[in-house]
């Protein structure tokens, strides 16, 4: 599982409902934080669930950085 992707997840999971807090659906969300324990046990599911469906999370490099 990658470090730099649960991380990533992490982060997203955290501050969604602060960032986004409408669903979409014509309702919002409580803008409140997930605790870190939270936002890091959702985003490994998420990772696992790729993982289990087949699914790789890679990083893509940069395509403007100079070339070796």
């Amino acid at each position: 599982m990658s470090e730099d992707a649960l991380i990533v997840i992490t982060s997203a999971i955290k501050t969604a409902f602060i960032d986004h807090p409408s669903s979409g659906h014509g309702t919002t969300w409580d803008q409140v934080t997930k605790s870190d324990e939270e936002s890091i046990h959702l985003a490994k599911a998420v990772l696992v669930a790729l993982r289990k469906a087949g699914y790789s999370v890679t990083k893509i490099e940069d395509q403007n950085a100079p070339k070796p």
